[in-house]
């Protein structure tokens, strides 16, 4: 990500940056991630994953370690931010859903419940956010999109919730290349990228 970082105007991470399952102590990649966050070259914003928050294992169990990330004091207490034109809302990680208006970019680590970006594929379980997904569906207006994560092989990386586009680019471990979407906001179109490689793209 550091690599392509300066291809873009802005990097959204929405959760899970620490590895439960990793061979460094939590302390270890939450000193990591804090260097890599602050070295890239252009504002990042991000959200909580379960990861992140979900241990008694200090930093992490105090929750503040997020709070020292570029880009947290952006995030107002309602959970909104405005950057670079473009309005933001943050949901944490079972946290109530803050007010979204028509027109924001959601940055939520569980997808809307509901969507095929929350449901494994197969017929798998809905790891969805069942309170997103009624805020959504819900909603005269709803927000322009939904960026998120959690559901590690997803039905399909792009679906509706109401008016309102959900991505999820889904997890390959071991990647070289972690996938990502890519957001054309002038254009109002998103890319996915697999591996590195541009898999699929929709206008939205």
């Amino acid at each position: 990500m550091t690599d392509h970082s300066e291809e873009y105007d802005l990097v959204a991470f929405t959760g899970d940056a620490l590895d439960f399952l990793g061979s460094e102590s939590l302390a270890t990649q939450v000193r990591w991630i804090t260097a890599w966050a602050r070295a890239l070259p252009r504002p990042i914003l991000f959200c909580e994953g379960n990861h992140d928050v979900d241990s008694r294992e200090a930093p992490v169990s105090s929750g503040r370690w997020m709070n020292a990330l570029p880009g947290a004091k952006d995030f107002s207490q309602s959970g909104h931010a405005e950057v670079l034109g473009q309005a933001f809302v943050r949901v944490d990680w079972r946290g109530t859903i803050p007010q979204i208006r028509a027109g924001d970019v959601v940055l939520a680590h569980a997808p809307p419940a509901g969507c095929d970006t929350a449901r494994s594929k197969g017929g798998g379980m809905d790891a969805g956010d069942m309170d997103l997904g009624d805020v959504l569906r819900s909603a005269e207006a709803g927000p322009w999109l939904v960026l998120s994560g959690h559901c590690h092989s997803p039905e399909r990386w792009v679906d509706r919730c109401g008016s309102t586009f959900s991505l999820n680019p889904g997890v390959r471990r071991n990647s070289a290349v972690p996938n990502y979407t890519s957001i054309d906001t002038a254009r109002r179109k998103a890319r996915w990228f697999v591996d590195g490689e541009l898999a699929d793209a929709v206008n939205c």
